[in-house]
C-alpha cells in the first residue's frame, strides 16, 4: 500500500499525540506506516524536511482573517496560531525549528505583517510585530507544552501558572503597542 505525504504528516501527528518528539524517528513513523524508512524519501529527503512540511502543515489552520481592525485582526491571527500549536504535541518546538532552519515557509508571519501594514504601521514595523507575536505565541507555548510533558511524565507537579493569562497579557502589550505606533505614525 502507497502512503502519500499526506498520510505522512498523519502519522506523524499520531506519534506526537501518543509520544513525544524524541519518538518521531524516520524508522518509527515508517513501521506505523508499514513501510521500510527508505519509502519516505520518496516524499521528503531527510527528517528535517519531514519536520518543516509537518510545521507548515499544523499552521495551516491559521487562515487571514478578513473581519475586524487591524489589532483585532493580529490578535485573531495569535490566538488561532497558539489553538493550533497546542492542538499538537510538541508542535512549537517543530515550528520553532522549522523556521530557524529556513525550511518552512512562515506564512502565518506574512499574514501577521500584511495586517500590520494595512493597520497603517510601516514595513520595518510591521515586521517586528509579527516577531513580538511569533515569538511570544511559540516560546510561551513550547514552554507550556514542556510543563505538561514533564506533568505527564511525573517529572513535576501542577506549576501554578496559568498560561491563558500570560499569553493575553503579553499579547494586549504586543497590540497596544501596535495601535500606539500605528496612531502616531497618523498623526
Amino acid at each position: 500500500m502507497s502512503n502519500s505525504r499526506t498520510d505522512v504528516l498523519a502519522a506523524a501527528r499520531a506519534i506526537l499525540a501518543e509520544h513525544s518528539l524524541a519518538d518521531l524517528t524516520m524508522r518509527r513513523l515508517a513501521t506505523d506506516l508499514g513501510v521500510r524508512p527508505n519509502a519516505l524519501y520518496w516524499h521528503f529527503p531527510n527528517k528535517q524536511t519531514m519536520l518543516a512540511a509537518l510545521a507548515d502543515d499544523i499552521l495551516d489552520a491559521v487562515e487571514p482573517p478578513t473581519e475586524g481592525s487591524a489589532p483585532e485582526r493580529i490578535r485573531s491571527t495569535a490566538v488561532t496560531m497558539r489553538a493550533a500549536l497546542l492542538a499538537v504535541p510538541d508542535s512549537a518546538e517543530i515550528v520553532s525549528s522549522a523556521w530557524a532552519s529556513g525550511l518552512s515557509h512562515r506564512s502565518t508571519v506574512q499574514t501577521i505583517v500584511t495586517v500590520a501594514r494595512d493597520g497603517g504601521l510601516d514595513e520595518q514595523t510591521a515586521a517586528g510585530v509579527a516577531t513580538a507575536v511569533c515569538q511570544l505565541t511559540i516560546g510561551l507555548t513550547i514552554e507550556e507544552q514542556t510543563r505538561t510533558q514533564m506533568e505527564r511524565l511525573g517529572v513535576t507537579g501542577p506549576s501554578g501558572r496559568d498560561f491563558d493569562s500570560e499569553f493575553a497579557g503579553g499579547l494586549d502589550v504586543i497590540v497596544a503597542g501596535a495601535r500606539a505606533r500605528a496612531t502616531a505614525s497618523t498623526d
